[in-house]
């Protein structure tokens, strides 16, 4: 009976020896934990920050489109047009807007299409109801009861004057623009007091001034100054020019549009689509 329980006792050592062992060997796998950084020692280098690249795929975010209406050139003044391309908004709108159909004017009793044809006319006056007629003759024209008294008074006192101060080119009147087909203030003539945007096409005259006279005689009603445009297509931009209305001792005087700058280069001769009268 002793040999058996002395050998349980050996095989019971031996299994608590193994345990033992195993147990130690597990904990001295465990990883030993690092030293915690302190303040002394140096940051590590940030991550590389990753970006999108550039998609082909829409977004639902909305991104403004560039704007197909042309830009102004600068101006030393406000341009707008009543039915011409939306390109030069106004500080506040250039005065009365023109029709976009064409002038019907009266011309020896009956009705005309300025757009169309001037027939016989030489020129033709906007009067202040804005009607427009249309004259064979200068005498016509100044003889009319329609045109204000103060300037048929004026002009005729103008043309009787002996010397060449006052005197106003041909067919010219006083506190109207004169607009001439011709240089040298030749040619027909449109005559323009009311301030407004003119659109020459509806008068038959786009494309074809000349030369321009203008002479206040009433500054209280009539000082300001005019403006010619010439409408481009986008992307190009509109070219204006600032006409002066001279002063109390010199008119406004322009002879010859071919002597007249050009913005870019040449001439303003026979470009000219709007004519803009703007009182001050």
């Amino acid at each position: 009976m002793r040999k058996p329980l002395t050998s349980l006792f050996v095989v019971t050592t031996s299994a608590a020896a193994l345990m033992i062992t195993s147990g130690a060997v597990v904990h001295a796998a465990d990883p030993v934990p690092e030293p915690k950084a302190t303040s002394s020692t140096l940051p590590e280098d940030p991550a590389e920050e990753q970006f999108d690249e550039p998609s082909d795929e829409t977004t639902d975010v909305p991104v403004d489109e560039p704007s197909e209406e042309p830009t102004e050139e600068p101006s030393d003044a406000p341009t707008d047009k009543p039915d011409g391309p939306a390109s030069n908004p106004a500080e506040g709108g250039p005065g009365t807007a023109e029709p976009a159909g064409p002038v019907i004017a009266d011309y020896n009793g009956r009705k005309i299409n300025l757009a169309e044809s001037w027939e016989g006319a030489t020129s033709c006056t906007e009067l202040p109801d804005g009607d427009v007629h249309c004259y064979d003759t200068d005498e016509e024209a100044l003889a009319d009861p329609a045109l204000p008294a103060a300037s048929r008074e004026a002009t005729r006192q103008a043309e009787a004057a002996p010397g060449a101060l006052l005197r106003l080119p041909s067919r010219c009147v006083y506190d109207y623009w004169c607009l001439y087909s011709d240089v040298s203030h030749e040619g027909k003539i449109l005559r323009f007091s009311e301030d407004g945007t003119k659109k020459l096409k509806s008068y038959g005259m786009r494309n074809k001034l000349s030369s321009v006279y203008y002479r206040v005689m009433n500054w209280t009603l009539n000082y300001g100054d005019a403006k010619v445009t010439d409408s481009r297509t986008w992307p190009t931009a509109d070219r204006v020019r600032r006409l002066s209305a001279g002063s109390i001792t010199k008119a406004g005087n322009y002879p010859n549009f071919k002597r007249l700058g050009y913005p870019g280069g040449g001439n303003w001769n026979d470009k000219v689509d709007y004519f803009e009268i703007r009182r001050a």
